[in-house]
């Protein structure tokens, strides 16, 4: 399906970054919106490595053109496909576990400037856990759009998880970077038509989207409607991360999935 940011109204992201260091007014910031953004929130030192290990096996299965200059856009190879609905290729499964052990991934996702945010956002101190992912979004496949959903309708035994998406790439609108419905966590629960599809989010519905640069990060709430627009880019392959986090104090329920 394809599904793009101009077929509904949609504003920026509010950058969070002037209120870092005030736990409380993040805090505040994401229990209004569901979501906080912080531009060059990781530095590259960090998302860099990152980038060339996927760009790397990816390249090995024929996905993308190996770059050892490790740029910050990686290019398709022409063709290039992900079979099934896509996250069920064997090839995608064999890069999810390549990454989740590679020790760049958990500095990144462990680092203390991303912790302090993600503990700000949820109002207690989070820990990584489980059901993370590398995406690889390659242009030509609006099959493998991510549909608007809501995490929670699919883990309803975690909704006090929050979500760190970080882009590995330059992301302009046509490689489809993430969008969010903000406000969209108060209140019930969204109705999906199924867990394929999604939600089928009415075209007045205000959205909050953006080109996205490496080491921006969006953090949201389990129950925030969000999205990823189809990559309609001729070339442009799209990798970012989704990172789960739980309450650390509280009895682990993903991390207990492992």
């Amino acid at each position: 399906m394809l599904l793009l940011a101009e077929h509904y109204p949609t504003t920026p992201f509010v950058d969070a970054t002037p209120h870092l260091g005030d736990a409380a007014a993040l805090h505040a910031l994401a229990s209004d919106l569901g979501y906080l953004y912080v531009e060059r929130h990781v530095p590259t030192e960090l998302v860099d490595p990152v980038r060339a290990f996927v760009r790397e096996v990816a390249a090995d299965y024929g996905w993308v053109r190996r770059d050892p200059n490790n740029p910050d856009h990686v290019v398709a190879v022409p063709g290039a496909r992900l079979t099934g609905r896509g996250f069920d290729d064997p090839r995608f499964v064999e890069l999810q576990r390549a990454v989740m052990a590679l020790p760049e991934f958990v500095a990144l996702v462990t680092d203390p400037r991303v912790m302090a945010v993600v503990d700000a956002a949820a109002g207690e101190p989070m820990a990584l856990a489980t059901t993370n992912h590398t995406w690889l979004k390659l242009p030509g496949s609006p099959e493998h759009t991510t549909l608007p959903h809501q995490d929670v309708y699919y883990i309803p035994q975690c909704p006090k998880m929050w979500t760190l998406w970080v882009p590995l790439v330059d992301t302009p609108m046509d490689v489809g970077p993430l969008g969010v419905v903000p406000r969209s966590h108060e209140g019930e629960m969204w109705p999906h038509v199924d867990p394929w599809t999604g939600i089928a989010v009415a075209r007045d519905t205000p959205w909050s989207t953006q080109h996205v640069r490496p080491g921006a990060t969006v953090v949201f709430d389990a129950a925030t409607v969000h999205c990823a627009w189809s990559n309609v880019s001729p070339t442009l392959t799209r990798l970012s991360l989704d990172v789960r986090y739980e309450p650390a104090n509280d009895p682990p329920i993903l991390r207990a999935m492992a």
